[in-house]
């Protein structure tokens, strides 16, 4: 055991301590890495910085402008789930969604759950329309989306369908959405999508 004096206090250095002292920085780096970078870039006047929330949540890319020091919107980031698909929550009609990312798809297509959760009523709905999808043929309801919404991207009236009650289990984000954007790409295990 090695001994020091600082400013007349005697301080105790062990191996051990400074192992678990090491192991506690690393460990406060590892879980707020990416706040404490985004901050030094925010100081440093960085224009543009990604934060990486855990699990597969989008991320927003917001760029920052130096001139009146606000932020304003700027491509959003899925990371490719385990899976292999792109899933992201989009707030339809002011309700948290979870959608998977089909570029089969050629609109937006809801489940009968997600529906509901979005204030529709899918009860009421008339299932009169007949599609051709990889699964066979279903018949779903048409409808409009008053808002659909993921960060920097909000869209207004768009069309959709209501699948049948157990029908379908997941909702697709479609292409009627992703043509709306200025572009979309796939990149580095990750879809980025361009307001």
């Amino acid at each position: 055991m090695i001994s020091v004096r600082v400013d007349g206090t005697e301080i105790m250095t062990n191996p051990v301590r400074i192992l678990i002292l090491a192991f506690c920085v690393v460990a406060v780096f590892a879980y707020f890495g990416d706040q404490l970078v985004l901050l030094g870039s925010q100081l440093a006047g960085s224009q543009k910085s990604t934060v990486r929330p855990p699990g597969n949540a989008p991320v927003y890319a917001p760029v920052y402008t130096k001139s009146n020091g606000s932020y304003y919107g700027g491509d959003v980031r899925i990371p490719m789930s385990r899976d292999g698909h792109y899933w992201v929550i989009l707030e339809v009609n002011g309700a948290p969604v979870k959608f998977v990312v089909d570029t089969g798809a050629s609109h937006i297509s809801l489940s009968y759950k997600d529906a509901v959760a979005a204030g529709l009523n899918p009860s009421g709905l008339t299932y009169d329309r007949i599609f051709k999808t990889a699964n066979g043929t279903s018949r779903k309801a048409i409808v409009t989306l008053d808002h659909i919404s993921l960060e920097s991207i909000e869209l207004s009236n768009m069309s959709a369908s209501v699948s049948q009650r157990g029908r379908m289990d997941i909702s697709l984000l479609g292409m009627n959405f992703l043509n709306k954007l200025s572009g979309f790409t796939v990149e580095n295990r990750e879809m980025i999508l361009k307001p």
